[in-house]
């Protein structure tokens, strides 16, 4: 009896790990999707600039933000620029996130440049992730009038569990 009791305890032991070791396994396989993606102007590529801030007062407000519904996360965001302004939108948009027990936190989902060709851009885009962890999104607001005039403002939005 004590033969068969064991046999079987060590069998519920063995199914329990499996079933842990596989959830956590297809959570971190995880990979994320844009649902939709929405821009006011059309999107194109930058060519290579220098990453230094070479004018100011071209960026007249932004914002950037994310919601929650689920898994998916709701990204908006906007950069306003004075009228002058040839380019604008957001570079190097990047979701990152970390688990509540860590300290930092990692690139999850890249963006990357994202602009408009006017003195705005709104976005708008979903993105389906893995649950279990806090999101966040962070870029440099972008503003370019002509080849010597460029502004850049980095932010990072409000801090959203999955």
């Amino acid at each position: 009896m004590k033969r068969l009791v064991s046999l079987l305890l060590s069998v519920i032991i063995l199914l329990t790990c499996c079933v842990f070791s596989t959830n956590a396994a297809n959570e971190e396989d995880f990979t994320p999707y844009v649902i939709d993606f929405s821009l006011t102007s059309p999107i194109y590529e930058t060519t290579s600039e220098s990453t230094e801030n070479r004018a100011s007062g071209l960026i007249i407000s932004y914002a950037l933000s994310l919601s929650v519904t689920g898994t998916t996360l709701k990204i908006s965001g906007n950069t306003y620029c004075i009228a002058d302004v040839v380019k604008s939108g957001f570079k190097n948009l990047v979701i990152q996130r970390k688990k509540t027990t860590d300290s930092t936190w990692s690139d999850y989902y890249d963006y990357g440049d994202v602009y408009s060709s006017s003195y705005s851009a709104t976005l708008s885009t979903t993105l389906a992730v893995a649950s279990g962890y806090q999101y966040r999104i962070s870029c440099e607001h972008y503003g370019k009038k002509n080849l010597l005039s460029v502004q850049k403002i980095s932010h990072t939005s409000n801090i959203v569990i999955v």
